[in-house]
């Protein structure tokens, strides 16, 4: 086994080693979370533009209860049917345009008595693109002063957003990972002077630099496993509260950014990952080490 294996040099007296473990269980659980962050950007931001795409909402200004405002929606949603390029089109109930101001008027603002605009929500069929500058124009016509807006203006803006903070965050993991790299360096290194006498030793008596390299390798291994270990459990822990938190306050897009079976399989590699690097880094530095050394 390459962990854990009994080892000639005592690495219970390194100091710089027992603080390996703790060093990286930060550095894992800061990248953990870094990656959860994306991912669930990335999840919300689908879901978002998936639904916003091809939609549109017009608004039939806010004396919205009048036969006037009433004759004049229905003569929109009549030429919005007649559109083409349009699937669905259909005037929101009362009910859920207060549905959705309430977040903004709470439930003990009198929201009900207010008069607020009628929206008709209007959906593209599939593959279909409707001209939304002719669209608006005959709305403006058929009912004067309403307001016809597209989401995929948001949408855009918000794919931009996702993409700029996927840069961030892998700019973020970079620099966590150069981070443990130069950590792991410098145990190592500190180790080398601890064991320089033993390490001298077993050179005296035919060891190769390979097999003293092979000693830190383990050692860095197990010490960085075990940290990466306790990071990312601690990470998935955080990410399941941020669940549990926003599903409280009925974020539903929140609810549902926890991972696919395949981002949960990558989210499991990265202690992996870190040991392997840790494991690598370890070997480059001893063997640059003692390169000099002799």
């Amino acid at each position: 086994m390459l962990i854990r294996r009994q080892t000639d040099i005592p690495f219970e007296q390194d100091s710089a080693g027992r603080l390996l473990p703790w060093i990286v269980a930060i550095m894992i659980y800061l990248s953990g979370v870094a990656i959860a962050g994306a991912i669930a950007l990335n999840g919300l931001v689908s879901t978002w533009s998936s639904g916003l795409s091809g939609a549109l909402t017009i608004q039939i200004p806010a004396d919205a209860e009048t036969a006037k405002a009433r004759q004049q929606a229905d003569a929109v949603l009549a030429l919005i049917r007649k559109t083409p390029g349009v699937g669905q089109a259909r005037r929101l109930p009362r009910q859920e345009v207060l549905r959705l101001v309430r977040p903004w008027l709470g439930d003990d603002t009198g929201a009900g008595d207010l008069p607020l605009p009628i929206l008709i929500d209007v959906r593209a069929a599939a593959g279909a693109v409707i001209d939304t500058a002719v669209l608006s124009a005959k709305v403006a016509a058929a009912a004067p002063g309403a307001v016809t807006e597209s989401h995929a203006r948001w949408a855009g803006r918000l794919i931009g957003l996702a993409r700029s903070i996927w840069l961030v965050a892998l700019l973020v993991v970079a620099l966590i990972g150069l981070a443990t790299v130069l950590t792991v360096v410098f145990a190592t290194r500190t180790g080398l002077r601890i064991h320089r006498r033993v390490i001298g030793l077993l050179h005296l008596i035919g060891a190769h630099d390979r097999y003293i390299a092979r000693q830190f390798e383990r050692q860095a291994l197990w010490l960085s496993l075990q940290g990466a270990v306790i990071g990312i459990a601690f990470a998935i822990g955080t990410v399941f509260g941020i669940a549990h938190l926003a599903g409280k306050i009925e974020l539903q897009p929140a609810t549902g950014a926890i991972f696919t079976p395949l981002q949960w399989g990558i989210f499991a590699c990265v202690p992996v990952v870190a040991a392997l690097v840790a494991l690598l880094t370890a070997r480059i530095t001893v063997m640059r080490t003692l390169r000099r050394m002799t």
